[in-house]
């Protein structure tokens, strides 16, 4: 199947997209969407551990981004009518999943196109002004990280909130097999702040809650889990997991839309040039330790292990 009916939500004037009378008729059907929507996510369940109550005026939900299903559970524990901001296009064109995205509410973003991700925020905001609550994820794609709670966090969010006079409302949500959780704390004013110290803000409740999710309902002996490169297989094989349930899941776009911080340099970066050397005599100490970041064990004399990280070189 492709929707092409939806091309047009991709017009850069949000006039043409998004209508008073679109917003009414979403706000009436949004309470049956909703109770629709646990009978529809085959992978998981939702558990509301604590939703802040909020204002009734229109918010800016900004919600952590992780699993397949997480879209749907934030919809759920918004438990209002909003427009999603949404970028995997594949996902919308092809699949069924775009038109209930259309009839939910749908703000359509192209990542790959600057006129787009501008047009986006102007989307959102008009939305807001015209009473209209709306969804972002300010992390721009799945947190794939195996070690940060929450990435870094696009400024879209607060230029957004700056521009329509809009709070916040931040959302948690986590995946254990197939339970899930979900907080939604108070609805906050990002703007008191500069953007940066607001965006830090953000990001830092929004991690609080799934740390705290993960410390209720994520435990697990260590024993379980490998140690080293066997660690990173791991790690790697439960995101191909994750990904597999998506059936047009754009890797390659995914990879490169995440926010990157400035000044801050990716692992993979830094060893990327490893890949580009023809190995010869001159350059064979580098290859001797490849496996950067990876571990060495042995066992004290009281029995204790040691780990020690090997370093390129040495």
């Amino acid at each position: 199947m492709y929707n092409k009916f939806l091309e047009r939500l991709l017009d850069n004037n949000p006039q043409k997209v998004l209508s008073k009378r679109s917003i009414r008729l979403r706000k009436i059907i949004s309470p049956i969407l909703r109770f629709i929507v646990p009978f529809v996510t085959p992978n998981s369940k939702l558990k509301v551990l604590r939703r802040a109550k909020i204002p009734k005026n229109p918010v800016i939900f900004a919600a952590t981004h992780g699993f397949r299903e997480d879209v749907e559970h934030t919809v759920v524990m918004a438990k209002r009518q909003a427009y999603v901001l949404n970028g995997s296009l594949s996902q919308v064109f092809k699949s069924l999943d775009g038109i209930t995205a259309w009839l939910a509410g749908l703000i359509l973003i192209d990542r790959t196109n600057k006129e787009s991700r501008m047009a986006s925020k102007e989307k959102m905001i008009y939305a807001l002004k015209q009473g209209a609550s709306v969804i972002m994820y300010p992390e721009g794609t799945w947190n794939k990280s195996p070690n940060q709670l929450v990435s870094g966090l696009f400024p879209g969010v607060y230029d957004v909130a700056k521009e329509s006079g809009s709070l916040v409302v931040p959302i948690a949500t986590y995946r254990d097999g197939d339970k899930a959780y979900g907080i939604m704390e108070e609805a906050f004013d990002i703007c008191a702040f500069e953007k940066e110290e607001g965006l830090a803000m953000l990001r830092d409740k929004m991690a609080t809650m799934q740390y705290e999710i993960m410390e209720r309902y994520g435990k697990c002996k260590r024993s379980e889990y490998p140690y080293g490169n066997e660690a990173d297989e791991y790690w790697k094989k439960h995101i191909d997991n994750l990904m597999a349930e998506v059936k047009f899941y754009d890797y390659d776009l995914e990879l490169h839309t995440k926010y990157r911080v400035k000044g801050v340099i990716e692992p993979d970066e830094v060893f990327v040039y490893l890949n580009k050397l023809i190995p010869n005599k001159r350059n064979a100490f580098l290859y001797k330790n490849r496996a950067y970041g990876s571990a060495r064990r042995k066992e004290n004399a009281d029995g204790r292990e040691e780990v020690n990280r090997i370093s390129i070189g040495g």
